[in-house]
């Protein structure tokens, strides 16, 4: 799988009222507080450029799928979700993503990668029972029972610290 095209001609468009459609697929690298999405995740892209008179309007479909890491036992899964973007972006001013009009192409990957980003979960759990892993040896308890003997508090020299009334 190749990387995602995010980079748009608007040449054809820029000096008259019309619409662009791009479409692309591929992938992109992104890694994000145990979320990933490489060459293993598709990223289905659908945008659309219209030229206004005194601004672009950009419509942008994603469909993309990442692995997710849960947050309890650290086993990996993969998710689907999709986003959709629809933005007017004046000519007048500069914007958010540092996207230039007055060039003949644009490049909506900052845009994109936000996108991806503020769609993934972050405190995601494989199931709503998880046990996550032994806090003693670090295994999945979801896999296997520990049978480790339970420290005793006495041992602990901070162990004073709880008897105290707070």
């Amino acid at each position: 799988m190749k990387q995602l095209n995010t980079l748009i001609q608007i040449n054809e468009i820029k000096y008259i009222t019309n619409s662009l459609l791009h479409e692309a697929n591929g992938y992109l690298e992104i890694k994000y507080f145990g979320n990933e999405i490489n060459n293993k995740n598709e990223i289905i892209l659908k945008a659309t450029v219209t030229k206004g008179i005194e601004a672009f309007e950009v419509n942008l479909e994603i469909k993309f799928t990442y692995t997710n890491e849960c947050s309890r036992c650290l086993t990996k899964n993969n998710k689907k979700d999709h986003a959709e973007f629809n933005k007017s972006f004046s000519l007048a001013s500069n914007n958010d993503y540092d996207i230039n009009f007055d060039k003949d192409s644009i490049d909506l990957l900052p845009i994109v990668s936000e996108i991806i980003i503020s769609k993934m979960e972050f405190d995601d759990k494989c199931k709503k029972d998880c046990k996550g892993l032994c806090y003693i040896c670090g295994k999945d308890q979801n896999e296997h029972k520990c049978t480790h003997k339970e420290k005793n508090l006495k041992e602990s020299p901070f162990s004073s610290l709880s008897e105290l009334d707070l």
